[in-house]
């Protein structure tokens, strides 16, 4: 059971990740699209549909190492750990199915072991297809065939020693490594959906999502004119933080808005920090089970209270960032309460969009 919740969470991150940021920008083509949407619908139509999906194959890895993604154990469920890729390979095979090979770590918390940290690597081979909504674009992946896949515990905040069965489960054992991987291949079947709107957002559905629908969010997106790059929730415990990121900052007259509401705990601590010295800190909190200080001082450190809807705007230089919450006390200003045997885990939901600075 524990390594089904792990091995589970891992493998909806793998494979959902590369399609999530494949599609980017050139809203332009896809407009174009949206003017004829009969003629992409049609089945008969293959050169057509092959052609904007070789396009959006030949982006996929320049743009899959950008992002992350988060972990959640059902669809509905926030997220309690995320998986970042490190690698990615992807070519059109000959009978135009794509084949993609992903690697990277992550972590994922448990309330049996608490943090977990991971290495995993997938292969697979995915049929492709999509439909026009007006001017959405929804992209269709299913699972052909799953030729490889790994996972690698790590490292366990809790280490006493875990076993079902009789069996153990302590990280590095074979049992443990095989079975990860085994859910890993039987998660992957349920394919996904890539929904692209018109204003360029992106929007993730596991399974297929029927043209015309949408997947839940936390927040509505309204009549704002800001790209949205993020709209979810996330489970963060006592003494965990959620590392949401690389976000792309495409100019220096640019901002990031965030709008955050907090339940369940007395707060937690906003950080915004650039990628370069975020990454090691990162690596150091999927290994070690104790959270160390921010690297460096961050671009915005401020404790939002539980309740009401925080709303911040940031301006930031042009490059990538980590927006990171955090439930710790060695980050930010908030000091969690640390009574045994109490967890109070902080459940945000969290949007964030890209605009002009103000």
């Amino acid at each position: 059971m524990l390594r089904a919740m792990i091995a589970s969470r891992a493998a909806r991150a793998l494979l959902p990740l590369f399609f999530f940021l494949g599609l980017p920008g050139a809203s332009c083509g896809q407009s174009a699209l949206g003017l004829m949407p009969g003629v992409v619908n049609n089945t008969g139509n293959l050169s057509l549909r092959r052609a904007v999906l070789t396009w959006a194959t030949q982006t996929l890895c320049t743009e899959v190492q950008k992002r992350s993604v988060p972990l959640r154990l059902r669809d509905e469920d926030p997220s309690t750990g995320r998986f970042y890729p490190t690698s990615c390979a992807a070519q059109q095979l000959p009978n135009g199915n794509l084949k993609v090979q992903l690697g990277g770590f992550g972590f994922v918390w448990t309330n049996l072991t608490r943090r977990i940290g991971f290495d995993a690597a997938v292969g697979v081979e995915y049929e492709q297809d999509f439909l026009m909504e007006g001017g959405v674009m929804y992209v269709y992946f299913r699972q052909r065939e799953t030729t490889a896949a790994t996972f690698t515990t790590r490292m366990i905040e809790k280490p006493a020693t875990i076993s079902v069965g009789g069996i153990s489960l302590a990280p590095g054992t074979a049992m443990s490594d095989a079975l990860g991987a085994q859910l890993l291949r039987s998660e992957i079947a349920r394919g996904f959906t890539v929904i692209r709107g018109s204003d360029a957002s992106m929007q993730l559905g596991l399974g297929i999502v029927e043209k015309g629908q949408r997947p839940p969010e936390p927040y509505e997106h309204g009549s704002s004119q800001k790209l949205l790059l993020l709209n979810e929730r996330t489970e963060i415990h006592q003494d965990q933080r959620d590392y949401i990121g690389p976000l792309e900052v495409t100019g220096n007259d640019e901002a990031l808005s965030l709008t955050l509401n907090v339940d369940g705990a007395d707060g937690v601590d906003v950080l915004i920090l650039p990628r370069a010295p975020t990454g090691p800190w990162l690596q150091q909190y999927a290994t070690q089970p104790v959270p160390t200080p921010p690297p460096e001082v961050p671009r915005l450190a401020e404790a939002v209270p539980a309740g009401a809807i925080w709303r911040k705007t940031v301006p930031l230089p042009r490059g990538f960032y980590y927006l990171v919450l955090d439930n710790t006390a060695a980050a930010g200003p908030t000091q969690p309460a640390t009574q045994a045997h109490d967890d109070r885990a902080a459940l945000v939901s969290y949007a964030v969009q890209l605009g002009d600075a103000p």
